[in-house]
């Protein structure tokens, strides 16, 4: 890796995305993005985003129940390069009534793709939802857990919707054998 001398810094994006939970069960889950240069951004109709200055500034939250359902958005442009960037934040409200799940990203896309949204917004709605999968994770398996301690009995099989969708949680690894047993392949004898 060359050191640091040896190379300059011309971008920062940071995400941050943060998991709240409300007093009625519900998740609040807040995701901002910000974009910092770290080299003059020269445009030809308005003036140079200046090293050290942000580019964009978004946020975004979503306000999900208990059941992966959007109940509430908002979306607010903080700062971006051109005035009408902010003038899809209220499209994303076609968002409440969504259910996270299988066909989600392509409901986001059909919905808010192309002029309908912004490129940064939207990528944080993928975000933020990752973070409500992770953030309602023990909820939803203490739900499971407290009808049966068998996996294969729990009524809301979406809980397992990770088995076989990350290395780690292949049918046949050690991690199943370890967490899930009654879930792998029975072995060849």
């Amino acid at each position: 890796m060359p050191s640091e001398t040896e190379r300059e810094l011309v971008h920062t994006r940071q995400i941050t995305c943060r998991a709240f939970r409300l007093k009625n069960g519900w998740l609040e889950i807040e995701a901002t993005l910000s974009d910092e240069k770290g080299q003059s951004v020269a445009f030809r109709s308005r003036p140079p985003v200046q090293p050290g200055a942000q580019m964009h500034s978004m946020a975004l939250t979503l306000t999900i129940d208990a059941d992966y359902l959007i109940q509430d958005v908002r979306a607010s442009t903080l700062i971006a390069p051109w005035a009408m960037c902010g003038g899809t934040d209220d499209a994303y409200r076609r968002l409440i009534g969504l259910r996270i799940g299988p066909g989600f990203s392509q409901q986001v896309k059909t919905l808010l793709g192309g002029v309908e949204g912004c490129t940064h917004v939207t990528e944080l709605v993928a975000q933020a939802a990752n973070t409500y999968m992770q953030a309602s994770w023990p909820d939803r398996i203490a739900r499971q857990m407290a009808v049966a301690s068998d996996p294969r009995q729990w009524p809301d099989k979406s809980t397992l919707g990770f088995v076989n969708h990350c290395h780690a949680w292949r049918r046949d690894g050690e991690t199943i054998l370890q967490e899930y047993p009654e879930l792998a392949p029975p072995k060849d004898k």
